[in-house]
């Protein structure tokens, strides 16, 4: 975004004139840093780059996810609220895959508010390892407590529509509630162990453990992107293996029998819904993974970031890197909550009964409005009569 001179082009220091037509009046910071430069950019170059790194920051970092997580957050909530009311009307066998669900969108609200706290802990202090750390945190947890609610909720499913006794009489409520209660706890630990160690590769020496880069960064570095793609394909190859194994098993005559009682055809609705939601996971995560996958393979000159103490020389000198971090962390930051806004318009809408709630719900909604705009009306018109 082209952001023109707010000081007098006389004024511009000799080594900014050829780029006076951006020179602003906080860049006088910068001439002190100019004998420190060590590569073959120019004055001007750097100039340009750091003023795009801010400006791209201002709107992609700060403007569009705080508008599109406004967005997630009032979907989100509205969906829990409806899942909820859902959930207490329908019967037990029900209640049973509906508790994943609930409990996947309490973390996806859960998320966008603690998304809140890493604005509010960045326009604080900025990047800085504590603010990083919550971030990776943030991220972490929302994404392997929705990794292992998807991988129970497509094996539940499954034993529904091929198992439907052993779904009905061994599993119970109580299991479900254990299941959720593992997902939660894993997803939490591991999510701190990643937020401690992620921020750890790009802010070392404030870090809160020693890490060098050859033997410790880079193998973490590693092993967090091979554990986060193995939770990533583990979801889309267990749908998909279980949906093949179903398509065999429905040219039997057995599983044509038991698939025609209520439930089972629930059930397989329901996984045909999870599919849906699937997708929107690979669709939302795939690029999330090839952006760690770019922070990997530039690690070392993205960690370098982090050495020393923060300066404006620092910030001028290295303004190329704070571009592609600021790339980096805003586009994974949009598709993250893009995918947020589709995830429960999905589910609303592929699900009939929240669809018939959601419906019922605008059509009261609209004739208390038209009742209270024809009282206006009544009202007025006794008034004129009255006058009269």
């Amino acid at each position: 975004m082209q952001i023109y001179s707010d000081v007098d082009p006389y004024d511009v220091p000799e080594p900014f004139r050829a780029c006076e037509s951006i020179f602003r009046v906080k860049d006088f910071q910068y001439v002190e840093c100019i004998p420190n430069i060590t590569t073959h950019d120019t004055p001007c170059e750097l100039l340009k780059e750091l003023h795009r790194a801010k400006d791209f920051r201002k709107y992609f970092l700060a403007i569009l996810p705080i508008i599109f997580s406004i967005i997630a957050l009032i979907l989100n909530a509205s969906y829990l609220t409806i899942h909820f009311l859902v959930f207490r009307q329908e019967k037990y066998s029900y209640r049973k895959r509906a508790l994943f669900l609930l409990s996947r969108a309490i973390s996806s609200v859960t998320a966008l508010i603690l998304f809140y706290v890493v604005l509010i802990v960045w326009k604080s202090h900025g990047f800085i390892y504590s603010s990083v750390t919550i971030f990776i945190m943030v991220g972490s947890l929302e994404f392997l407590s929705i990794t292992g609610t998807y991988v129970v909720l497509t094996l539940l499913l499954y034993t529904a529509i091929t198992r439907p006794f052993i779904y009905k009489t061994q599993i119970r409520m109580r299991h479900c509630i254990a299941g959720v209660i593992t997902i939660w706890t894993v997803s939490v630990a591991a999510s701190i162990c990643i937020g401690i160690w992620g921020a750890t590769l790009f802010y070392p020496e404030s870090a809160a453990v020693s890490c060098s880069f050859d033997y410790c960064q880079k193998p973490l570095a590693i092993v967090v992107l091979i554990l986060l793609i193995f939770s990533y394909t583990t979801v889309l190859v267990l749908y998909f293996f279980l949906i093949l194994r179903l398509k065999r098993r429905s040219s039997a005559a057995h599983l044509q029998r038991s698939a025609s009682t209520g439930s089972q055809k629930s059930s397989l609705r329901a996984l045909n819904r999870l599919g849906m939601n699937v997708g929107t996971f690979a669709l939302g995560n795939v690029p999330i993974v090839i952006i760690l996958l770019v922070a990997v393979i530039n690690l070392e000159k993205l960690s370098s970031l982090g050495e020393g103490k923060k300066s404006h020389c620092k910030t001028y000198l290295n303004s190329k890197l704070f571009v592609e971090v600021e790339i980096l962390a805003s586009c994974a930051a949009i598709i993250w909550l893009f995918a947020m806004i589709l995830d429960p318009v999905i589910n609303v809408i592929s699900d009939p009964k929240m669809l018939a709630l959601l419906i019922r719900g605008f059509k009261y909604v609209r004739r208390r409005v038209l009742r209270r705009e024809n009282e206006e009306k009544d009202d007025v018109k006794q008034a004129e009569n009255s006058s009269q």
